[in-house]
């Protein structure tokens, strides 16, 4: 792939955003995310890799190591990456492909133990980032700017979609991606407009409150590394 440096193997690719949600709209773009690898020899020479690679319109790759670490600091977008549902498990062969993606035997290995990224690291990640956009969108609101009502729409629903995640993972042990059902109906009337400003501020503090009892009780444990890290180094050893 040309936009990958030379040599790197592409190890992820997945259609993210409103079509992994099911909050897609007729005007909605696919996003595309992946995790490549690059060369071990690329990493002991003076020219540091790309950790992050966008390429337009919108597609977006992290190198495996950046990967590992988003993970670890439970990064809400890395985290879902994980659980979008994809083809089965890798049995004969290094890749499954289809029109959602693709994924190797590596990603596979992650995805196996994607639950050990359920830390407080992923309890600060999602919570600080929605207190970040809730104070955003309660500052439209204050304005009394006409346009809130839009303006709340669909970064609203993207914050309503992010707790009911997290709430999800702190008692059921998934990270759920695609919404169906009330969950689905109310993000997507979110997304629309069909709420007040005040109606998606108010749902976003009741659920970030619940999201912080659920936290305390969870008691989930501090980052652990060392899972991921050695699945980074045998990759690394495989392509020195």
């Amino acid at each position: 792939m040309t936009e990958l440096p030379d040599g790197s193997r592409l190890l992820y690719k997945v259609l993210s955003g409103s079509h992994a949600t099911n909050l897609a709209t007729p005007t909605s773009d696919e996003d595309w995310r992946g995790v490549y690898q690059v060369p071990t020899k690329m990493l002991l020479g003076l020219h540091k890799p790309p950790e992050t690679i966008e390429v337009p319109p919108d597609t977006t790759y992290w190198e495996l190591a950046h990967f590992a670490r988003l993970l670890l600091k439970g990064n809400p977008n890395i985290m879902e990456l994980l659980w979008i549902d994809i083809d089965g498990p890798i049995t004969a062969y290094d890749i499954i492909a289809s029109d959602a993606g693709m994924h190797t035997r590596l990603i596979d290995e992650i995805r196996a133990i994607r639950t050990s990224f359920f830390t407080t690291a992923m309890i600060n990640s999602y919570l600080g980032w929605v207190t970040k956009e809730r104070r955003i969108l309660g500052g439209y609101a204050a304005t009394g700017d006409p346009n809130a009502k839009h303006l709340t729409g669909k970064r609203g629903s993207h914050l309503v979609r992010l707790l009911m995640g997290l709430g999800a993972a702190l008692t059921t042990g998934v990270l759920p991606v695609r919404l169906e059902g009330a969950e689905q109906a109310m993000c997507m009337a979110i997304k629309k407009g069909e709420w007040s400003a005040e109606s998606v501020l108010s749902a976003i503090d009741a659920m970030r409150a619940s999201c912080d009892m659920l936290a305390a009780d969870a008691n989930w444990p501090e980052p652990d590394p060392a899972p991921i890290e050695d699945i980074v180094l045998r990759a690394r050893m495989e392509m020195l």
